[in-house]
């Protein structure tokens, strides 16, 4: 409980004592005006209660005579205030509860994209979406719940401090009466929390289950083999709907089985302090009204307490997500020296092993790409290539050896401007649910190039997808509306736009016809000189014009050199090409 209250401070920060000192002055406030009550219902018989004499003191203050209409008047004005607190309150809190839901969705995004890459591509995409759309929700849900904790808990204290005042001896009495409820309490918060946690992690699992039937929906229903997999999601939902059956059920039995108890215990209290004891019946009435209040409010803790820990499974993850997002945070290069594109690229002995596996993906690799020039990196699958090209992009660090610019080594470079400078086009399109315009802008508003754009919309043969979509008609999720070779051209053309000082191109053609193909690589051809140019691909046609190949094999340089060079060295490449037409 203390872990998660340190959890909201840490969200919220001062605004969150600021809201407890309003709702304990407005509890407090209450308590005076509703202990006005005890001197109009006893009228001249008086009381020698200690809540009597405060009373009486505080009238003396403002120079008033307790009399029936100055009390109402006193009374009218203290509820009066309290309404004035309360309102205050709900304004605050809807304020600070909308911020704090906006806060935490937008720090997890920027955590995310903060985030190194090689922790990102070995996490669940399920997981992350659900924490972003449901478990944020349900961790500000908590905190709402909390405040209603805090309004009920400080709301009880008070009517508890005044029937001290009135008397002590009985509001004792009933407290060790009400012990063997708050033990029952105690274990149906126990079950509940075990059931919140059951309910996130199965609904971690039946998002990540649910998201991997949609990317694969093409392939199931084209196959026919949806049914399993359908069955799959269906067990998933089912085990939530069961973990969320005795989530509800916890909730509703401890809010309405406890109200049998305590009528029970004030009905004991009656009988025995005005049978037995012969206690004053109007003050005892009214002891029960303040012990009742008094325990109504402590029965509404359990409610908001029940519904708060029944979140404690979205916090639990959310806490733990966000605090390995942090440790796996990129460091911070905004003050080193800009990178020189100039000076060209070079791996010096670099070796990567990915995690949880011992081959080496690149094994003491050392190669060195001129500026401006055009490379490319062939070989058979598995070979090292993508991820030769990641290490460039900066998007993995070697596990040994050096990546250059020049003469810096990437960790002595501004990261960030680096990235600025790099255009990818992966074997898997980039296309976002937008429209083509914001597609190849990513939403740039400022600074737009229209001639630019328009200039690569027709070099990479788009002028038939502009025309037949409206400017701000979207192109589906994953660009359901393009086709595959529709979807390519449109991530060059991204990548054109935006006037990268290094384009890597890792098989940008694989899904396109021959004659599109040769279309983008004649686009591409026109770049030649102007940036540095990585292609990685398997139709050796496609870099049969690049200043230097190399052919990697098991994570290393096999052979490097022209195109007629290695066909004629009769090595790996040469093989590769005897199998090939031109």
């Amino acid at each position: 409980m203390i872990a998660y209250i340190k959890l909201f401070y840490d969200l919220v920060g001062p605004k969150l004592l600021v809201l407890l000192a309003v709702m304990q002055l407005a509890a407090i406030v209450e308590g005076f005006g509703i202990s006005l009550i005890l001197p109009i219902i006893q009228g001249d018989q008086g009381s020698e209660s200690r809540l009597a004499t405060i009373i009486d003191w505080g009238f003396d203050l403002i120079s008033l005579t307790p009399n029936l209409t100055n009390t109402l008047v006193v009374l009218v004005v203290f509820f009066a205030i309290r309404g004035a607190l309360l309102i205050a309150q709900s304004w605050y809190q809807s304020r600070v509860l909308a911020r704090n839901l906006t806060g935490m969705r937008v720090g997890f995004a920027t955590a995310i994209a903060s985030a190194e890459y090689e922790y990102l591509s070995r996490q669940d995409t399920g997981v992350l979406s659900n924490v972003m759309s449901v478990e944020i929700e349900r961790v500000n849900f908590a905190l709402s719940q909390l405040l209603g904790l805090m309004v009920a808990t400080t709301t009880a204290i008070v009517y508890i401090g005044i029937a001290l005042l009135i008397a002590p001896v009985v509001t004792i009495f009933l407290a060790v009466l009400v012990l063997p409820i708050a033990v029952i309490m105690l274990f149906l918060n126990r079950l509940t929390s075990r059931a919140s946690l059951q309910l996130t992690d199965g609904s971690n699992k039946q998002q990540s289950v649910f998201l991997e039937m949609l990317r694969n929906m093409k392939y199931l229903k084209s196959t026919g083999r949806s049914i399993p997999v359908v069955r799959r999601v269906v067990m998933e939902s089912r085990r939530v709907g069961d973990a969320y059956r005795r989530l509800s059920f916890l909730q509703g039995a401890t809010s309405y089985g406890l109200e049998p108890f305590i009528v029970l215990v004030l009905a004991s209290v009656i009988y025995f302090f005005t049978e037995v004891r012969g206690a004053n019946v109007l003050e005892i009435l009214f002891l029960l009204f303040v012990f009742r209040t008094a325990a109504v409010n402590l029965v509404a803790t359990q409610p908001a307490y029940r519904k708060f820990i029944s979140a404690t499974g979205s916090m639990r993850v959310y806490r733990e997500l966000r605090s390995k997002l942090e440790d796996n945070k990129e460091p911070d290069s905004s003050s080193n020296p800009v990178p020189d594109f100039t000076s060209g690229v070079s791996l010096k002995n670099v070796t990567y092993i990915y995690p949880g596996q011992d081959a080496p993906s690149v094994n003491n690799l050392s190669l060195s790409i001129p500026a401006k020039s055009t490379v490319a990196f062939v070989g058979p699958s598995g070979s090292g290539k993508s991820t030769t090209a990641n290490i460039l992009a900066s998007l993995l660090s070697p596990t040994s050896g050096e990546v250059l610019m020049g003469d810096q080594v990437y960790e002595d470079v501004n990261v960030e401007q680096l990235r600025e400078n790099v255009g990818y086009v992966t074997q898997e399109s980039v296309v976002f649910n937008a429209s083509l315009k914001d597609n190849i802008l990513l939403w740039q508003e400022e600074q737009i190039d229209q001639s630019r754009l328009d200039e690569v919309i027709a070099k990479t043969g788009l002028n038939k997808v502009r025309g037949t979509h409206q400017d701000d008609e979207t192109l589906g999720d994953g660009g359901t509306a393009l086709s595959g070779g529709e979807r390519q051209r449109l991530s060059i053309a991204r990548e054109l736009y935006w006037e990268s000082e290094l384009l890597i191109l890792d098989e940008a053609t694989s899904s396109v016809d021959s004659m599109l193909e040769k279309q983008i690589d004649e686009v591409i051809k026109n770049q030649r000189g102007t940036k540095t140019i990585i292609v990685i691909a398997h139709r050796l046609s496609t870099v049969r014009d690049a200043d230097v190949i190399f052919v990697f094999e098991d994570g290393k340089i096999a052979e490097s050199g022209s195109f007629e060079e290695l066909v004629k060295a009769g090595g790996l490449f040469s093989n590769m090409a005897k199998l090939q037409s031109f």
